[in-house]
């Protein structure tokens, strides 16, 4: 009766998240837009709640006020970002994400809250002696039914649903009949905000929740669409049930297997069946759009908002074109004399720069994945987590931990060449959330081990019998070899044939393909790179902070940060990361004593930078710079 009523309480778990992934469809068939702050924006919808008494009232405000609140965005920022290109929606969402998250922190703490339902979720129906199912387990289920069933009837049989289907199809055919797409998107985001409201307000009935809550809703939400299939609603229903089911078979088997047995069953459709369950053929358009004419569309707007495009054989001699002997003078002079820092100043500030250092590796390996190769993973904290933990693993094994280093950047990039077999199935935005789903997976598996110091971590063996001064000077020059490896390497690439074919890929992939381009096996080698960077820089945390810990190792902020300081410095160019990563530091320092206040501004600043200025800081000073020879 056990597995019975598990069985029972993973379909109706599987309710929940069909509701959490209806607006993620909704946003992705009208807008192609992947919102990343979908699952965070569920979670302000609790918070509010909270902050007005979870009293009835204050339930019937949160939806409609969200549905306002859909519509402004779109109509601004989210309406700004689609004008730029896909690229763009995917670092705005993102970064709205972040800042969401830790402004809820900073006025809320941490701290775990959840709705007081009293007896209704407390209270069950006895449906055979034994088993029983919950009053609020069956009300959400009916809900998210309801949700479908409305949102079904109301885009084939009224008029603004017909209305939003045709502007899905062709929004510039629509925009020629005289129709204001701006307009009918912003409604779509109204009915998709409203959505992830209702489902912000199930959460909060059903479980309590945090600001860092936001994440897995987002995961659990994607999963269930793509386990469906991409393009049907009752296949986000069947996903979001497949989903819950697989959940509670893991919890019924050990309770810490909940989670991990999801990303399985998610990862298993999608290496076997990522068309879904539902889907025919491949993954079809929720709307039934005119696929050939939305992509080229798509292309057109990514190629208007890349930075330094490649349209002329003049900018292919530009690319080419070898660096000056000044130039080459300048960072030999420049990286002898860093080499040189332990002899001359405290501790403290080469601390400080082996974290700079480590960043900037991780910026530069993450800027040639998305600024060059044009794929934007949010979870490259997959390869930091995994370096450290190689470095561990080797160093148990009575491996010196700095020549573990390079051990584990191979082993990252073998991790990073099996992985994209699953990955690469999915394009654009659901790539970038797939390459999460994978982080998710490897730190749930790396926690499972005790002898990896399982869910609290370990230190690592090696490094506590080398004196604090010279661990220290030794730590700081495998950083600085570290990054002048990745930066130089990323530098000398995109001048050989590689960094060419990433850049006709990145500004057209079709066009590539169709000159020969061998565009899957380009990007996979661009994607085994930037795990190697990204690899390297978990291990020298591994060797700078002496242990290794999976939340810390595997956080999603890693990416963040990669994602902030490259955008903000420049995509698309060697100079950017550099650029973006003094500031990130001079912004850290600064506002050191308040807490998460400086990922905060970090966040709006990358915001701003990617609709404004999508050449990042860096491109105003070489336009400006450019202007001046004119």
């Amino acid at each position: 009766m056990n597995w019975v009523n598990a069985l029972i309480q993973g379909v109706l778990l599987g309710g929940l998240y069909a509701l959490f992934a209806c607006g993620l469809s909704l946003m992705f068939g009208v807008m192609r837009v992947i919102n990343l702050a979908h699952g965070d924006l569920a979670v302000v919808a609790a918070y509010i709640v909270i902050a007005l008494g979870p009293a009835p009232w204050s339930f019937v405000i949160v939806i409609p006020l969200f549905g306002v609140l859909g519509y402004l965005l779109q109509r601004s920022l989210i309406q700004a970002s689609i004008d730029r290109g896909p690229l763009t929606t995917l670092l705005v969402t993102f970064g709205l994400s972040v800042v969401i998250a830790n402004l809820l922190l900073e006025v809320f703490t941490a701290d775990s809250h959840s709705f007081d339902m009293g007896a209704f979720s407390s209270g069950s129906v006895e449906i055979v002696d034994g088993l029983s199912v919950g009053y609020l387990s069956i009300a959400i289920f009916a809900v998210a039914v309801g949700v479908l069933v409305g949102l079904q009837l109301f885009m084939s049989r009224s008029g603004t649903g017909r209305l939003i289907r045709a502007v899905a199809d062709d929004p510039e055919a629509a925009r020629l009949s005289g129709v204001g797409h701006r307009h009918v998107f912003g409604i779509a985001a109204a009915i998709a905000f409203a959505t992830v409201a209702l489902a912000g307000l199930a959460f909060g009935m059903y479980s309590s929740f945090a600001p860092s809550s936001g994440t897995s809703r987002l995961l659990f939400a994607f999963e269930a669409v793509v386990i469906g299939g991409l393009g049907s609603l009752w296949g986000t229903l069947l996903g979001g049930v497949v989903l819950g089911l697989s959940q509670a078979i893991g919890a019924q088997i050990n309770l810490s297997y909940a989670v991990i047995a999801g990303h399985l069953v998610f990862l298993a459709v999608l290496a076997l069946r990522p068309q879904g369950l539902t889907g025919a053929g491949a993954a079809r358009a929720w709307f039934s759009p005119l696929r050939r004419a939305r992509q080229l569309l798509d292309v057109r707007r990514a190629v208007s908002a890349l930075p330094r495009p490649l349209s002329s054989g003049e900018g292919l001699r530009e690319r080419a074109a070898r660096p000056s002997v000044t130039a080459v003078t300048v960072v030999v002079v420049g990286v002898a004399g860093l080499a040189c820092l332990p002899y001359v100043v405290y501790s403290g500030t080469t601390d400080t720069l082996v974290n700079l250092f480590i960043l900037l590796t991780m910026a530069s390996a993450w800027n040639l994945l998305a600024g060059y190769g044009g794929l934007v993973s949010v979870g490259q904290q997959a390869f930091v987590g995994l370096g450290a933990y190689f470095v561990l693993m080797l160093a148990q094994r009575g491996v010196d931990p700095f020549a573990a280093i390079p051990l584990a950047v191979i082993g990252c990039g073998a991790a990073a060449l099996v992985f994209s077999w699953v990955v690469f199935r999915l394009r654009g935005g659901y790539f970038a959330i797939a390459t999460w789903v994978v982080a998710d997976v490897c730190q749930l598996v790396i926690s499972r081990f005790p002898a990896l110091g399982g869910g609290t971590g370990a230190s690592v063996p090696g490094l506590g019998e080398i004196d604090p001064a010279l661990l220290g000077a030794m730590t700081y020059w495998a950083a600085l070899a570290v990054v002048v490896v990745t930066v130089g390497g990323i530098f000398l690439a995109a001048r050989t044939r590689l960094g060419l074919a990433l850049t006709a890929i990145r500004d057209d992939e079709t066009g590539a393909r169709s000159l020969g381009v061998g565009v899957a096996r380009t990007q996979r080698i661009v994607y085994v790179l930037a795990a190697f960077g990204c690899g390297a820089a978990g291990a020298l945390l591994a060797v700078s902070q002496l242990n290794v810990e999976p939340t810390s190792a595997f956080a999603v902020q890693w990416t963040a940060q990669m994602i902030f300081v490259t955008v903000i410095g420049g995509l698309g160019s060697v100079e950017g990361p550099i650029v973006g990563t003094a500031l990130y530091f001079v912004l850290q320092q600064t506002l050191a004593g308040y807490g998460a206040w400086y990922l905060i501004i970090l966040g709006l600043l990358a915001t701003g930078v990617a609709i404004w200025a999508p050449r990042g800081l860096w491109g105003l000073v070489a336009d400006r710079r450019a202007a001046s020879l004119t």
